[in-house]
């Protein structure tokens, strides 16, 4: 009892003697720029999505510059890494998304945890990938492609940017709801996987609406089914996997983005921030502008909610990428 009394006064202590600096901190917040950390490469989708949300973040904290940065590499390990190790004040965020949870499960020592890392303050909003065929393809529907790679396993190929990708996640959880085998062929980018879709030379890829507007509207790309709980928007016609009978698990939540802090960044700091967003996401133009990138559920919520989804995400693609022999590398 004694070693454990001093064990809780020595943490004590060490709190006491930060807590003046942080309450001034949270009573002044935010009294300079903050950063919000983009993991990946200017131009992709978290980035626009950043861009869009950044000035009316800042705006909702009364006039505050929030500046974007990005800090891509490894995955996007390099950025999340560095927002997990950064001083817990509230100048520093990410714009968190499923690689946050995935890549733990994909490299050794990514430098953070999802579950134990972070302060999860607001989710942002939501992508579902479609499944994309080439016209030519005889898979008229999401039945008959199941049907083409049952019959040929290993022979059907789906392209992706890379393990632990959004496509590559979309090819993993259709396979483990199907008990299908289909070849993996990575690209350094989604839109090279596209190109040889378009070419008839691999079979299938997973890629969100957005990106493929413009083939699809051209017809030189067809969609067989969308992850999500209901139709995308955007594909009235085209059913959900669950529609059809495939039980997607928590890839049915999307692709979700959110807000995190590191671990420790002072509660006032944090409840500023939630209110921040949730104002931000409910302007009208900015949720206009979000629906344009391909974004649904942006309006925003508390931070149990955005901690909930990670959560289930780490159990679900946890025990999916058990399941599939892959191992952290």
């Amino acid at each position: 009892m004694t070693h454990r009394f001093i064990r809780l006064s020595a943490g004590l202590a060490a709190a006491l003697a930060v807590s003046p600096a942080l309450a001034q901190n949270a009573a002044n917040y935010p009294s300079h720029p903050i950063s919000l950390f983009v993991a990946f490469p200017a131009g992709g989708p978290p980035d626009l999505v950043a861009r869009i949300i950044a000035p009316a973040i800042g705006e909702a904290l009364g006039g505050a510059s929030v500046v974007v940065e990005n800090r891509a590499g490894a995955g996007g390990i390099v950025g999340i890494s560095d927002v997990a190790r950064a001083t817990p004040d509230g100048y520093t965020l990410l714009l968190a998304d499923l690689s946050s949870v995935v890549d733990p499960f994909v490299f050794k020592n990514p430098g953070y945890d999802p579950k134990t890392s972070f302060e999860w303050i607001a989710p942002v909003g939501r992508s579902y990938m479609t499944m994309l065929v080439n016209p030519a393809s005889p898979a008229r529907t999401v039945a008959d492609f199941v049907a083409m790679a049952k019959a040929k396993p290993g022979d059907l190929k789906f392209g992706a940017s890379g393990v632990g990708s959004p496509p590559w996640l979309g090819g993993l959880a259709f396979m483990q709801a199907t008990g299908t085998d289909l070849l993996l062929v990575p690209y350094r980018g989604i839109a090279l996987a596209v190109n040889d879709l378009i070419a008839d030379r691999i079979s299938t890829a997973w890629m969100s609406y957005a990106p493929a507007a413009g083939q699809l509207k051209a017809g030189v790309l067809r969609v067989i089914g969308v992850f999500g709980k209901e139709r995308l928007p955007q594909l009235p016609d085209v059913p959900t996997f669950r529609e059809v009978g495939l039980d997607m698990g928590a890839a049915d939540e999307g692709n979700w983005l959110g807000i995190a802090a590191p671990k420790g960044t002072p509660p006032d700091v944090l409840a500023k921030l939630n209110a921040a967003v949730n104002k931000a996401l409910h302007d009208p133009a900015t949720h206009e502008r979000l629906t344009a990138a391909d974004y649904e559920h942006t309006e925003g919520g508390t931070p149990a909610e955005l901690k909930a989804m990670v959560d289930e995400s780490v159990v679900y693609w946890g025990g999916l990428f058990a399941k599939a022999g892959v191992k952290p590398e």
